[in-house]
C-alpha cells in the first residue's frame, strides 16, 4: 500500500476574506479543522503549510510547517514543495483551507481516482479545481526547479507535467461541495 501525506494549504494572505481564512468558522467549526479532517480521512499523514505568524494559533501535536526558507512568499506551489520536501510519500493529497465543504468521502474518492499521472486534479462543469488534487510523489524536483525559475502559477505547471482532469461528479454530485471561499460566509 502507498504512503499518502495530505498538504492543507493555510498560507494565503486572505486579503479579499480579511482575516486568515484557516481561522474561519463554519457550522461551528473552523475551516481548516473540516479540511484536516477531509483529508485524515484519507491519508496516513496530514501536514499544515502555513504562514510562520500563524503557525503557533494551531494546536500542538499536529505538523505545522512553513514554506521553505529558499520558497517563503512563493504561493501554493511553494507550500506543496515544502511539504514534499519535509515528508517523503507516494503520493500528496492537496487541499487548501478555503475549500471546507470538502469532504471525507470527497477525499477518499478523489484518491481513488488519481492515476499514474503526475497530478489529478478536479473540475467542475464550470471551472478546473487544480488545488483540490493528488500529486504523484516523483514530481517534487522538478515542482521545486520550477518555483525557483520563477513559475508560480498552478495551472502553467500543470500544463508542463502529465495532469488528468476528473471529473467533480464523479466524486460529489453537487458542484457547490468544490466552493472556494474568498469572502465571508454570512
Amino acid at each position: 500500500m502507498s504512503r499518502t501525506v495530505g498538504i492543507l494549504l493555510a498560507g494565503g494572505l486572505s486579503s479579499r476574506f480579511g482575516s486568515p481564512k484557516a481561522f474561519a468558522e463554519i457550522d461551528g467549526r473552523l475551516f481548516y479543522e473540516q479540511v484536516y479532517e477531509a483529508l485524515a480521512a484519507a491519508c496516513d499523514q496530514v501536514v499544515i503549510v502555513a504562514r510562520p505568524e500563524l503557525i503557533a494559533r494551531f494546536p500542538a501535536g499536529l505538523d505545522v510547517i512553513a514554506d521553505l526558507s529558499e520558497l517563503a512568499g512563493k504561493g501554493p506551489l511553494a507550500g506543496i514543495c515544502s511539504a514534499m520536501e519535509k515528508w517523503s510519500a507516494e503520493r500528496y493529497l492537496v487541499l487548501p483551507c478555503d475549500m471546507p465543504f470538502v469532504g471525507p468521502k470527497e477525499t477518499q474518492a478523489l484518491v481513488q481516482l488519481s492515476s499514474r499521472a503526475a497530478v489529478t486534479a478536479v473540475q467542475t462543469a464550470a471551472e478546473k479545481i487544480p488545488l483540490f488534487s493528488v500529486w504523484n510523489g516523483n514530481w517534487s524536483q522538478e515542482l521545486k526547479k520550477s518555483i525557483e525559475l520563477g513559475n508560480l502559477s498552478v495551472f502553467a505547471f500543470l500544463e508542463t507535467i502529465h495532469t488528468e482532469w476528473a471529473a467533480s461528479s464523479l466524486i460529489h454530485e453537487d458542484p457547490a461541495v468544490f466552493q472556494n471561499i474568498n469572502t465571508r460566509i454570512n
